[in-house]
């Protein structure tokens, strides 16, 4: 699986060593949800989501990924990132995602 490079930048930045290694392993093995097409568009956006909802804390991260493989729409709005200005959020976030990256 993949790691969107930027979370994966903010997440060594962020977490010591060994909790980084988890919290990287936890992102890039998220498992698509049941019949959710749009997931593989959808993927840079979520873990940036999951990654700001965080808020450095690697429990938070893990549930994070644990609810985003149920239903990943819910980690977007509780992040702020479900609305049409997303990308301006993410981009002040420290994340610029380009609409053909996640959508």
């Amino acid at each position: 699986m993949r790691i969107f490079p930027p979370v994966e930048k903010k997440v060594r930045a962020t977490f010591p060593a060994q909790e980084a290694e988890v919290a990287i392993s936890a992102l890039s093995g998220m498992t698509m949800p049941p019949l959710d097409k749009e997931w593989t568009a959808t993927r840079a956006r979520v873990q940036v989501a999951i990654f700001m909802s965080s808020k450095a804390h690697l429990e938070r991260l893990l549930a994070g990924v644990a609810g985003a493989e149920i239903d990943w729409r819910d980690i977007l709005v509780s992040s702020g990132l479900a609305e049409s200005n997303w990308p301006q959020v993410a981009k002040d976030a420290g994340f610029d995602i380009q609409i053909g990256e996640a959508t």
